[in-house]
């Protein structure tokens, strides 16, 4: 594809994903191999109990998520963190959340490959280096950008069908081997119970990636609530089998379960032929490819909006006009996570920037929702769903507490994270500050600006 493409930009992005690509990125943007890693470590603090932990942090997660869907029912829109926060609020604010985005999808992106890639070079033997196959698959992932989010999202779908297909195969062969587990008994007490729904709500984790394309959705108003909701069930239901059947098919050890490096393959031994443990292993490799997918697809439109509002330079806001993608933004966003693969940084610290990261945009994003209605009235009215101000105040103060308390656990686990954070967040306000002193000189008032709605409301 030629890069002289891009300077022929056309005036908006085209609206190329359905339904069927938005709850794929749903699901395999939460799904990820973190059911296939850290089922075990949860079993080992819940026991038979996980489905209780895993209800009730799925529940906590697609409430507090309802903010978030009132927002991108009434203003879909590329970049949805800065959109936001900047119209309901100032751009100052929602520079530096759109930037928690940036830089916590970067990570999330090196995470995963760290992840994905040591998982395939343990599964083919050779000696190869880790970080190295990390940073090729971002570079193929790339390559397939070039051809547009359209390409990019029946991807996605394809290997989200792959994936449950493979958890599908697992759950009904385990549970008829040897059953599915669900009781109320805490075999460590209800405090490790309280930490496995923790650890089950950060696996939850991921759905605000969808509001980063509304400008890209057909029919965003309705399609993006509809798939929150069934991608939402669909992963509770998989998670709760899933769990069970691993939990009847180990017995409970506390001591082996957290040291279980690959429990759903190692459970399905017991129960599963060569040719169904093969396509479980392909699963592994597909939910690290969806959880991939979904960041590299969306969160790239941060830049975009920020370029659109004159904060960043314009070149971020060109639109690739062969697919109507913002190339050069998707460009800088894997650079960012190519260089944070091919670094030192271990799959720990990568998880604790993530996790900060999604909280630290949840929290302002949550308090946008409740000035929606007095600051676009016409908007709420002609939204596809509209919650009470009632519920989105609980909704609300229930996200911003979750978010304030996983912040609060992480920084007494790893207070530089929050240090970093810190440090970043100066960074970008000084930088912000800079840049509307710069538009200023030039006649432009970032301020007003963000009085406007960016984009185009036509559906198709």
């Amino acid at each position: 594809m030629s890069d002289a493409a891009d300077t022929a930009a056309p005036a908006a992005l085209k609206r190329t994903i359905g339904l069927a690509g938005t709850t794929a990125i749903v699901v395999g943007g939460v799904i990820g191999m973190g059911i296939f890693i850290l089922v075990a470590p949860m079993g080992a603090l819940a026991g038979e109990a996980l489905w209780l932990a895993i209800s009730i942090a799925i529940s906590l997660a697609l409430v507090s998520a309802l903010p978030l869907i009132q927002l991108a029912s009434a203003l879909p829109r590329a970049g949805g963190g800065y959109v936001f926060v900047s119209r309901m609020f100032s751009p100052l604010p929602g520079t530096i959340t759109s930037f928690y985005g940036v830089l916590g999808g970067a990570f999330s992106s090196a995470l995963v490959t760290k992840g994905l890639a040591a998982y395939l070079v343990e599964q083919t033997g050779h000696a190869v280096p880790v970080n190295l196959v990390g940073a090729i698959i971002l570079v193929l992932l790339y390559l397939v950008y070039r051809f547009g989010v359209r390409l990019a999202a029946q991807l996605q779908v394809l290997m989200v069908a792959q994936l449950l297909l493979a958890l599908a195969i697992y759950a009904v062969c385990g549970a008829a081997h040897s059953g599915v587990a669900l009781s109320f008994t805490f075999p460590q007490g209800v405090g490790p119970f309280f930490m496995a729904v923790i650890l089950a709500y950060n696996l939850s984790l991921g759905t605000q990636v969808l509001a980063e394309v509304g400008e890209e959705v057909h029919h965003a108003r309705r399609t993006i609530p509809l798939a929150l909701f069934i991608g939402g069930g669909i992963i509770l239901v998989f998670y709760i089998i899933v769990s069970g059947v691993f939990l009847r098919a180990v017995p409970y050890d506390y001591d082996a379960y957290k040291t279980m490096p690959a429990p759903l393959a190692q459970s399905a031994v017991e129960f599963l032929g060569p040719g169904a443990m093969f396509f479980l292993n392909v699963g592994a490799v597909s939910a690290g490819l969806t959880s991939l997918n979904a960041a590299a697809t969306c969160l790239p439109r941060e830049l975009f909006a920020q370029a659109r509002d004159g904060v960043l330079p314009e070149w971020f806001a060109r639109i690739h006009a062969p697919t109507g993608s913002p190339m050069n933004a998707v460009t800088a966003y894997f650079l960012a996570s190519i260089v944070l693969t091919l670094s030192p940084i271990s799959i720990a610290f990568c998880g604790y920037m993530v996790a900060v990261g999604i909280m630290l945009l949840s929290i302002p994003v949550s308090l946008a929702a409740l000035r929606l209605r007095s600051h676009y009235p016409e908007r709420y009215a002609s939204a596809f769903v509209r919650f009470p101000g009632s519920v989105l105040w609980v909704c609300a103060v229930l996200s911003v507490l979750c978010s304030a308390a996983f912040i609060v656990i992480i920084a007494l686990e790893a207070p530089l994270v929050l240090a970093l954070y810190a440090s970043y967040t100066a960074l970008v306000a000084a930088g912000y500050l800079c840049v509307r002193a710069i538009r200023a000189k030039q006649g432009v008032d970032l301020v007003a600006r963000a009085r406007e709605i960016p984009g185009s409301d036509e559906e198709d």
